[in-house]
């Protein structure tokens, strides 16, 4: 890995603080799908906590500087103060290759329309599920409404193809948009004795997108040419230049 602060070698005191707001994005051939929403939702965070806007053309210069030639690659923009903007760039991640299997907690993240650092809660739940053989925590309301998982959204797919996202607190995340703009999509509540009464599921962040095999002891039905069809209209969508 390699982190940089405001283009330098970082700091080891730049690393430490929980307090502040990120985004983790894929770079393929330099490009990034969806770049506008991720300096966006740096822009809207950092306005928010820091009381400043945060200047787009400033994080892609810094992107492509920690970068250096990098064609492909995980990258990672943290602000935990006002004025520096560390970028770690990391191997390329792939979503993984098998349907995955989730245990619902009862957890919601504080702020959760903020991607903002100290998430040890939603960490920890994940630790515990994965003891337990699941593939990752589920995060879920008092009352069992669906709110996303410990690491990605959650869509639940309608026997035509629409696409299901539900209306607890979560994050509104940058894949999650790019589904939006690409296939006809509403939110409701689902709870958890819903889950078996859809056409599927999947979770998707910037990583990519992979089905859901089941939620606790309920399986889901194989999404099969409707989850399919998501992931093909997602691939389609351009990767912006940093």
């Amino acid at each position: 890995m390699r982190i940089e602060t405001d283009g330098h070698p970082a700091d080891p005191g730049d690393l430490f603080s929980t307090y502040g707001h990120f985004t983790a994005m894929q770079v393929r051939d330099g490009g990034v799908q969806g770049l506008a929403n991720h300096l966006a939702r740096l822009d809207a965070a950092h306005r928010e906590l820091f009381g400043r806007p945060l200047e787009a053309d400033r994080v892609r210069d810094l992107i492509r500087h920690a970068l250096d030639g990098t064609a492909d690659a995980a990258v990672r923009v943290t602000l935990r103060h006002a004025e520096h903007v560390v970028v770690s760039v990391a191997d390329p991640r792939d979503p993984p290759a098998a349907p995955q299997r989730l245990r619902s907690v009862p957890y919601l993240r504080p702020f959760p329309h903020v991607k903002h650092l100290g998430g040890f809660a939603q960490a920890e739940w994940a630790r515990r599920v994965a003891l337990e053989g699941y593939d990752d925590a589920l995060l879920t309301a008092p009352d069992g409404a669906v709110a996303e998982s410990s690491m990605a959204n959650i869509g639940f797919l309608e026997p035509d193809g629409a696409v299901v996202w539900p209306d607890a607190p979560q994050l509104h995340g940058t894949a999650m948009r790019l589904v939006e703009a690409t296939t006809p999509s509403s939110s409701r509540t689902v709870r958890l004795g819903d889950v078996g009464r859809l056409a599927g599921a999947f979770l998707v962040n910037s990583i990519g997108v992979v089905a859901v095999a089941s939620i606790d002891d309920v399986p889901l039905p194989d999404a099969g040419p409707l989850l399919a069809g998501v992931v093909d209209r997602l691939a389609a969508v351009p990767w912006d230049q940093v």
